[in-house]
C-alpha cells in the first residue's frame, strides 16, 4: 500500500507546472534595493522630480529594462576621481605618474592611464597605466600607446587592449592586477576607424570592437560575433548591453542585442551611460533607460561622475557630493584642503577622449 501510495504521489507530482517568476521585475526589485542599502544618511536632498519625459525630449520606445543580475552580496560601490596625479578612492589617494588621464573601474579597483603633457588626450605619447586599488594600493602595469584605452567592466577582474598582430590585431585580454595574458582575441580586418589601432569596450564577456563604420561584437571565449545591428563604428560604450547612439539626427539608447531603440534624445547635455547600463545621465537629470521616469539633481555646478555601482557623485571647490541615482537622495563630505580654483578634476564613469 505505501509503495503504490508513492507511486501516485510521484505520478502527480511530474504533472505539476511550477510558476514562472517574472524575471524582469526581479531583477529591477533588486537593482532599486541595492541602490537603496547604499545611500548613506545625511543631508536631504532636493527630492525626486517625477517629471514627464516630454520636459527633456524623451520618447521611450521599447525596453524591458536589460539589467545584468549582480549579487548584492559581494558587490561594493566606489567612487574614483583624479586631479594632477593624485587619485581619490574611498578615502585614500594615491600617486601615479604625470597627469591623469582617465580613469577606468574594475572589479579590483580603478585602472588609470596617465602622461606628462597634463593628461591630454591629443599628444600624450606612451601612457602609463595603473592599477589603483580601493585600499590605495597601486600596480604599475606599463605603458600603453597614444590612443589607445583599456576596456573594463566594472565587475570584471580584466581588461583589453588592441594590438597588432602581423597584418591586423588582436584584442590581449590581461589580469588586471597582475597584467599577465588571459587570452587573446583575433579582431576581423575591417577598415579602421580614427585610431590607429581599434578601440575596444567590455561588457561581461563581450568584446566591442569600432571600426570605420561598424561595430563588431566578439564572445571573450570563443572569438565568435559579427556586427551589431544599428551601431556606426567609432570608439564603442556599452553597458549592460545598452549603448548610446547617433540615428536621424538624435542621439538614442538602443539594446546591442535585439537592436531595439529604448530612448530618443532630443539633444541638450551629453549622454552618459550608468555602469549597468539602465540609467542614463543627460547633464543634472538621471533617465531610466525601460520607462523613461527623469530624476533630477541638486546643481553642484560641476560635472557629474558615475561610482562603480551606479550612483552619482560630484567634485566642486570643498566638498565631494554623493547622490543616489533613483533618488536624488544626497550626502556632502567635506574636501579638504578645498581644490584650486582651475583645478580639473577627472570623474570615475566618464570619458575624456578626442
Amino acid at each position: 500500500m505505501t509503495a503504490r501510495l508513492s507511486q501516485l504521489l510521484h505520478d502527480e507530482a511530474t504533472h505539476l507546472v511550477p510558476p514562472v517568476p517574472d524575471t524582469a521585475a526581479v531583477l529591477a526589485e533588486g537593482h532599486r534595493l541595492r541602490r537603496r542599502q547604499r545611500v548613506t544618511a545625511g543631508l536631504a536632498a532636493a527630492g525626486v522630480a517625477a517629471l514627464v519625459a516630454a520636459t527633456v525630449g524623451v520618447v521611450v520606445v521599447a525596453g524591458d529594462g536589460g539589467s545584468r543580475a549582480v549579487d548584492p552580496a559581494t558587490t561594493d560601490d566606489h567612487a574614483a576621481w583624479a586631479v594632477g596625479s593624485d587619485v581619490h578612492v574611498d578615502g585614500h589617494t594615491a600617486q601615479v605618474p604625470d597627469t591623469v588621464h582617465s580613469l577606468h573601474y574594475t572589479a579590483a579597483g580603478v585602472l588609470v592611464r596617465s602622461n606628462p603633457h597634463d593628461g591630454a588626450s591629443d599628444g600624450s605619447g606612451p601612457e602609463s597605466l595603473t592599477l589603483v586599488r580601493w585600499d590605495g594600493s597601486t600596480v604599475d602595469l606599463g605603458t600603453v600607446p597614444e590612443g589607445v584605452g583599456p576596456a573594463t567592466d566594472p565587475d570584471e577582474d580584466v581588461y583589453a587592449l588592441a594590438e597588432p598582430a602581423g597584418d591586423g590585431f588582436v584584442a590581449v585580454v590581461r589580469d588586471v592586477e597582475t597584467g599577465d595574458v588571459a587570452r587573446k582575441v583575433p579582431l576581423p580586418d575591417l577598415p579602421p576607424s580614427y585610431w590607429e589601432v581599434p578601440p575596444l569596450g567590455l561588457d561581461g564577456d563581450t568584446l566591442y570592437v569600432g571600426y570605420r563604420n561598424q561595430t563588431v561584437a566578439l564572445d571573450i571565449a570563443t572569438g565568435e560575433g559579427g556586427p551589431v545591428d544599428g551601431l556606426g563604428g567609432g570608439m564603442p560604450a556599452v553597458a549592460g548591453g545598452h549603448t548610446v547612439a547617433r540615428q536621424g539626427g538624435e542621439d538614442a539608447v538602443l539594446d546591442v542585442v535585439s537592436g531595439k531603440t529604448l530612448l530618443t534624445l532630443a539633444g541638450g547635455a551629453w549622454p552618459v551611460l550608468s555602469p549597468d547600463g539602465s540609467l542614463l545621465l543627460l547633464g543634472d537629470q538621471v533617465l531610466d533607460v525601460s520607462t523613461g521616469a527623469t530624476t533630477t539633481l541638486p546643481s553642484t555646478g560641476s560635472d557629474w561622475g558615475w561610482t562603480s555601482g551606479g550612483d552619482l557623485f560630484a567634485v566642486a571647490g570643498d566638498r565631494v557630493t554623493t547622490c543616489d541615482a533613483t533618488t536624488a537622495e544626497c550626502t556632502d563630505d567635506a574636501l579638504t584642503p578645498p581644490l584650486p580654483r582651475d583645478a580639473f578634476p577627472r570623474l570615475g564613469g566618464r570619458t575624456y577622449e578626442s
